[in-house]
């Protein structure tokens, strides 16, 4: 097998290894128990897929300065963090050696180990973040170069009551904080009434996997003032720059339980002063000046009305 040596220690690897041009490793995968020295402490990286739930082997990854930057580890162990020891089964790292993102779990999904199996594992923890004591099963505890929390990414099913510039909102998926720890963004769990320059929207985004915590739906400027939300439940008539007046409704798509009927999926709108922007999926940023802008409740035509499906979004 082959043998390299990393600042961190030296590394026993199966053959494929990745260099970056100047020669320097970029990735292996670790072939024996080998324990590197890092920021966090001793630590093994994972060198064994022989259960349910770690069935492949994920590299160990670096910076081009050297620095380890993705860590998985053959079994979970407590890391000092700036919150302070967390669980972690993988850890990035930023080039400098700070920590970037800690996971608690690492395991491997398929048709053998499923998300409700890798879920069952999580153990509930109490974080002090900037909205106050949280106790919560993280996905990723995302932090900045400096050690300020960046985000909170939750487990599919999981909810958290999240005070913001709107008032208390049920969350799900993600949290996360400008690097002032200024709430930045939240995922609504169901739909919330938000005093826009348009009227009263209703915030929602069916779309939102949960896979990152970093970027939600429902978006605040540091100053606490409202950024951008995502909704699929307005229409919006809107005055264009040569003076012609345009439609834009949520688009229409094939409901993922039932193909033959429709669903409205979202657009995401974004707020400058003066101005609003509007995104599609699939279609180029419109910006409109708000004073031309008249929103309206957006209703499905009858033929295209579909049964509520227990994927993506939850009830409305």
């Amino acid at each position: 097998m082959p043998v390299i040596t990393t600042p961190f220690g030296v590394l026993e690897t199966l053959p494929d290894i990745e260099f970056f041009p100047d020669g320097t490793v970029q990735s292996c995968i670790a072939a024996r128990a080998c324990t590197l020295s890092t920021p966090l402490g001793s630590l093994v990286p994972q060198f064994n897929a022989s259960t349910l739930r770690k069935r492949q082997l994920p590299a160990v990854s670096f910076h081009p300065n050297g620095m380890i930057r993705n860590l998985p580890l053959e079994e979970q162990i407590m890391v000092p963090t700036p919150l302070g020891i967390l669980p972690a089964e993988q850890v990035t790292f930023y080039d400098t050696g700070a920590v970037k993102r800690v996971f608690p779990l690492n395991g491997t999904l398929s048709g053998y180990w499923t998300q409700e199996d890798e879920a069952a594992m999580a153990v509930p923890l109490i974080l002090d973040t900037p909205i106050g004591s949280v106790e919560i099963k993280p996905v990723c505890v995302y932090f900045g170069p400096e050690g300020n929390l960046r985000s909170l990414t939750l487990w599919p099913g999981s909810v958290l009551c999240v005070p913001t510039p709107l008032g208390s909102i049920r969350v799900r998926s993600g949290v996360a904080f400008f690097d002032s720890g200024v709430l930045r963004s939240v995922e609504p769990a169901q739909p919330v009434a938000v005093s826009t320059p348009l009227g009263e929207l209703l915030a929602f985004d069916q779309d939102a996997v949960g896979i990152c915590g970093d970027q939600n739906s429902l978006r605040f400027c540091e100053n606490g003032a409202l950024h951008g939300l995502t909704t699929a439940a307005h229409a919006f008539d809107v005055e264009l720059e040569n003076g012609r007046r345009k439609n834009l409704s949520p688009p229409l798509r094939p409901h993922p339980c039932d193909g033959e009927r429709m669903e409205a999926g979202p657009i995401t709108l974004e707020f400058s002063p003066g101005m609003v922007s509007f995104m599609f999926a699939d279609s180029s940023r419109l910006s409109v000046k708000t004073q031309g802008v008249t929103s309206s409740r957006f209703f499905l035509p009858l033929q295209a009305l579909s049964p509520m499906c227990s994927m993506g979004a939850g009830k409305w």
